[in-house]
């Protein structure tokens, strides 16, 4: 009886003393020894505890001690070094350079439109008379030589255009001739612009001379005089010869061979053909002349 009751006692002073062992664990690991204390509880209450009997003759076979479950080893949980972790640089990107603000100019105000152009015209075949400001001769210039002259009447066209007398006109020699006749002897003209109102205006045309031309014999060169003198010089010894040695015959004689030296000379002279000074002009306009007017 005695023995059958000691049994469960000794089971739990079992129990009692793994709890107390459990007790004196760390204290940072209490958690897990409660829970070994539970499991322990556990298996102790799941030994079954025999009936006790009552019998004449003791036991014989004394009752085997179930083996006690060996406690568990706890392990101290390994300490872990706080790992620092390395704080992330911060990038500043620097904030965009915002684009230069380009002002747009100020309109510029509209120009006020021009007002119409006003144009007249001086029709290609008007007359216009002219008065020579120098003398010009076939002799003295040559084809391209610039004269002045100016209009002795004025200009009319269409939409009131008007280049009034006296305006300047610039002609130039076209042709010149030396001829051997006073007839023969030419010089032209013709005209290149005409100022009229301070606007110089391109114009083209013909120009005729309607005073008096002065026809002038070229002076006899040395040439010529030579021809003279030797039939003179020749007359006078044929004439003396053909009178017989006489003096009579020697005049004769070289009046006749200078009058063939002169002849010879006179085949070979030279006019020029003159335009004194002032001398009236006849222009003849070839071709339309545009002028523009100012505006009214």
């Amino acid at each position: 009886m005695f023995r059958a009751n000691r049994f469960p006692a000794l089971i739990v002073t079992t129990a009692l003393i793994a709890t107390a062992a459990c007790r004196d664990r760390a204290r940072d690991t209490a958690a897990a020894a409660d829970s070994a204390l539970a499991r322990d509880l556990t298996l102790a209450t799941a030994i079954a505890t025999p009936t006790p009997e009552l019998r004449d003759t003791p036991d014989s076979t004394p009752p085997v001690e179930q083996p006690l479950p060996s406690a568990p080893v706890r392990r101290p949980a390994p300490t872990r070094t706080p790992v620092r972790e390395q704080p992330t640089p911060v990038v500043r990107t620097p904030a965009p350079t915002p684009p230069p603000v380009v002002e747009a100019p100020a309109p510029e105000p509209a120009a006020a439109p021009a007002p119409a152009v006003r144009t007249g015209v001086i029709a290609a075949g008007t007359a216009v008379g002219l008065s020579l400001d120098s003398r010009a001769c076939s002799d003295a210039n040559r084809p391209g030589d610039k004269i002045v002259a100016h209009t002795s009447e004025a200009i009319t066209g269409t939409n009131g255009v008007v280049f009034p007398a006296g305006s300047t006109a610039v002609i130039e020699v076209a042709t010149v001739v030396q001829g051997g006749s006073a007839d023969s002897s030419t010089i032209t003209f013709r005209v290149k612009t005409i100022t009229a109102n301070g606007v110089t205006h391109a114009v083209t045309g013909d120009i005729l001379a309607t005073g008096t031309l002065e026809k002038t014999r070229l002076a006899t060169k040395g040439p010529d005089q030579k021809k003279v003198v030797a039939g003179a010089i020749l007359g006078a010894i044929i004439g003396r010869v053909a009178g017989g040695g006489g003096a009579k015959g020697t005049v004769i004689g070289a009046a006749a061979g200078a009058a063939a030296g002169a002849a010879a000379a006179a085949a070979s002279a030279r006019y020029e053909t003159c335009v004194p000074a002032g001398a009236p002009l006849r222009l003849i306009i070839g071709a339309p002349v545009e002028v523009e007017l100012s505006p009214s």
